[in-house]
């Protein structure tokens, strides 16, 4: 309703009644020049500001409200409410209630906006087209509510009315918020069928063109191709504006390519490009060649005109499409991963197109993994060669240095002669002139000293011009040669000085070679898993499976021995039912269900197997460690003591082991009685599971048994010590008499060697580790040592 249209009309008339009749109509007159058309004259430029935004026909794009427009309906709340309390009597009251209602509505206080249009259909107002107004007002009041049942109610009366009366405005209003609301509710047959329908009852031309355009972008999302090229035929059959012209010819063009007919599709495209009424369209129509080039074959071309599109319309929506479609051309066509990741990465932090932007972002983000996997396979298969491989290293690091000193010769080569050549033509070059020319100088006064030394040891005679001027030569070069290196010499040391060199570790060339830094264990873990996971990304994302089989098979025949072989299994059989190989694939995942029970992976093979899925907890331990525990108590200590002892060696994680080895060193202490054995068990256990509860049960004891052999191998020291102070007193005990022998000898070896020797053996515990924990190690008794043999007395 445009209200000062309304008011314009009655203004004749108040002048009329004024002169006509007394007091109640100077009342009327006053309050519509006073307040109401005041009002109607900021509402209208509000609702007019407010819906002249460019926006397509059947957008759920929220409206947006201008500033000036928000302060202005703001005021017309105000007035509205102000007329209908101080001049409830007056002619505008349904007015003033219509503009009120329609405010609230834009300030998304749906709830007051429908009690005004309620409080306008109380007034039991005679005008039927305000009725059938306020009624479309309040169904869409109800379908931003969400009372879709109400809503939908009401908009099919008001379209009904809004039909029967000719009501236009009311009409496209009515199909408009229902196509709206469908489209929301992505119910696009229902859509399409109240758009066609629309298209058949409304008399307004341009409006038509604008149906048919939404219905051909309707058919284009649910992809019926035929039908979106009839829809924007239908377009220019009407009378579409010059932005809607442009934007059909496009999206007709696209529906062709779409349809398979892309040479038709080019041609549109190239023929629209020489008229200059697309001129601000020209970005568009460039980057849907480039698309329309790619499905006819030619990549090559394809990418030329991207890399234009990129260069000509920099900072643009269709800059970055090209540089995401450039990435696609050398994902899927060039196979050049590489350059795939650079152009989706360009993409990525630019300014794509909305239905770009999430597909630019998931590229991005897979190929910056590509990169980062393929990097790290790279440098540390590089690094294990060169740590299995040390001849080659020291050689390739030979001559990586060679080239790193060469490119610093020539470095710092350029460097001098720009430092010569910057300042010629200055006066700073007069200086440099005059340094020359004293150099020169020196060099001649040092020649001639060495002319005359020549000539008086008689090497060149004073007529011999050409020998003289040989000598001089070769003098003077090796002068110039010893003067060059001396600035080279200054050079790397000015640069080491400045931090800009560090002569121990050269890098000019880029990428020294490498050793790891890490253990070969480590290293071939690494690659393990990243081979794991660039050929998951392979299979999956790039859809590339012979990459993907070829990196799992790299990863069976040269990393067999890490943990991510079981895993390497569960791929090859994936790839093995994308190729439609399913009996490979369930060999690999029986292989799997067998022999992983203790691994993650298990269940999914489990799956694939339709077998029972295994308890991720099973410890093949606990079976060996109940039967150790029945050998015990059947006093079988040999088996038990085995059994225990093997869960220590072959399931040395399993929780079970630090238990399994207290037990066999129990046994071996209480129930065997070999001491020594069973400290050499306990030993492991305090290396391997320190912070086991059993440590803290024999640690004291084991404490007591070290300092205990610490004592005897210190006996055994100080015993050998006296056997080398014995030998330098050899003539002293030989001396004395055969009573007197046995004494000294008592007096140099002590008590402990009268009485004991130590059996010396190979001490399991100093490796805390024992070979056969029933071994005993202990002491023997020994006699007495005879006194030593006197020749003299013999043969005197």
């Amino acid at each position: 309703m445009i209200f000062r249209n309304k008011t314009t009309k009655l203004l004749v008339l108040s002048f009329l009644l004024l002169i006509a009749s007394g007091c109640s109509v100077w009342d009327n007159f006053t309050t519509y020049f006073n307040l109401y058309f005041n009002t109607a004259t900021l509402f209208e430029d509000a609702e007019l500001e407010i819906l002249s935004q460019k926006r397509d026909l059947f957008s759920n794009d929220p409206l947006i409200i201008p500033g000036n427009a928000k302060a202005s309906l703001v005021k017309v709340v105000e007035k509205s409410s102000k007329l209908l309390q101080f001049y409830s009597t007056s002619a505008y009251v349904d007015e003033a209630l219509m503009m009120l209602g329609k405010s609230f509505y834009y300030q998304n206080n749906y709830q007051k906006s429908n009690r005004k249009f309620e409080e306008l259909l109380a007034t039991n107002i005679d005008d039927d087209e305000l009725i059938t107004e306020a009624n479309l007002w309040m169904a869409k009041n109800s379908f931003e509510l969400r009372e879709i049942t109400r809503a939908l109610e009401l908009i099919e009366q008001v379209r009904a009315k809004g039909i029967e009366e000719g009501y236009n405005l009311i009409i496209k209003e009515s199909y408009v918020h229902e196509i709206k609301y469908r489209l929301r509710e992505k119910d696009y047959t229902k859509a399409i069928s109240l758009a066609t329908e629309f298209a058949e009852v409304y008399n307004d031309d341009l409006i038509r063109a604008q149906i048919y355009y939404e219905l051909g972008n309707l058919y284009t999302l649910i992809g019926e191709k035929e039908n979106a090229i009839t829809a924007y035929e239908k377009v220019f059959d009407y009378s579409p504006d010059f932005d809607l012209e442009v934007s059909t010819t496009i999206k007709y063009a696209n529906a062709l390519r779409n349809a398979g007919q892309t040479q038709k599709a080019l041609e549109v495209f190239e023929d629209i490009r020489t008229k200059d009424k697309f001129s601000n369209s020209f970005n568009e129509i460039d980057f849907e060649i480039g698309k329309t080039l790619v499905e006819l074959g030619e990549y090559n071309q394809a990418l030329e005109q991207f890399r234009m599109v990129d260069t000509t319309y920099k900072n643009t929506p269709f800059s970055s499409a090209s540089n995401f479609e450039m990435g696609e051309l050398y994902r899927a066509k060039f196979l050049n991963y590489d350059s795939a990741g650079y152009y989706f990465s360009k993409s990525a932090v630019s300014n794509p197109p909305k239905e770009y932007v999430d597909k630019a972002k998931s590229n991005n983000l897979l190929f910056a993994k590509y990169s980062k996997l393929r990097n790290e396979i790279n440098k540390f298969d590089k690094q294990l060669y060169y740590s299995q491989n040390i001849e080659i290293f020291i050689k390739d690091s030979t001559e990586y240095l060679a080239d790193s000193l060469r490119i610093l010769e020539e470095f710092l080569a350029q460097k001098e002669m720009q430092e010569i050549w910057k300042d010629v033509g200055t006066d700073t070059m007069l200086g440099k002139i005059d340094s020359s020319f004293i150099k020169d100088s020196i060099f001649v006064k040092d020649s001639l000293i060495k002319v005359d030394s020549l000539i008086q040891i008689g090497e060149v005679s004073t007529f011999d011009t050409a020998g003289i001027s040989n000598r001089l030569f070769e003098f003077r070069k090796q002068k110039r040669i010893e003067a060059e290196n001396e600035l080279k010499n200054k050079e790397l040391q000015n640069l080491k000085n400045s931090g800009q060199l560090k002569l121990d570790s050269l890098d000019f060339k880029g990428n020294p070679p490498k050793r790891l830094s890490i253990s070969i264990d480590s290293a071939k873990t690494i690659i393990s898993k990243d081979n794991l996971e660039l050929g998951n990304l392979f299979l999956t994302d790039l859809n590339v499976p012979d990459s993907a089989f070829f990196l799992y098979q790299q990863n069976l025949e040269k990393y067999s021995e890490t943990s991510y072989y079981p895993n390497t299994l569960y791929a090859i059989g994936s790839y093995y039912l994308t190729i439609d190989e399913k009996e490979k694939a369930d060999s690999l995942f029986r292989i799997i269900y067998e022999n992983y029970k203790d691994k993650n992976i298990v269940n999914a093979a489990a799956n694939k197997l339709n077998l029972p899925l295994i308890d991720l907890n099973y410890d093949p331990a606990k079976e060996i460690y109940a039967s150790a525990e029945d050998y015990m108590l059947e006093t079988d200590y040999s088996r038990s003591i085995d059994k225990f002892w093997s869960i220590y060696k072959e399931y040395p994680k399993s929780p079970l082991a630090p238990k399994a080895l207290y037990a066999s060193a129990f046994i071996l202490e209480d129930n065997l009685f070999l001491l020594d054995s069973a400290a050499s068990v306990y030993d492991t256990l305090i290396a391997k599971y320190p912070t086991t509860p059993y440590v803290k049960k024999v640690s004291q004891k084991i404490s007591i048994y070290k300092q205990e052999k610490a004592r005897i191998q210190k006996a055994i020291q100080d015993s050998l010590n006296a056997l080398v102070q014995l030998k330098s007193d050899s003539t002293q005990i030989a001396l004395n008499p055969d009573e007197e022998s046995e004494k000294l000898t008592e007096e140099v070896f002590g008590s402990v060697v009268a009485d004991t020797k130590i059996v010396e053996e190979s001490n399991p515990v100093l490796n805390n580790e024992i070979s056969d924990p029933k071994k005993q190690v202990g002491i023997t008794q020994k006699k007495k040592y005879e006194p030593l043999w006197d020749p003299r007395k013999h043969f005197n």
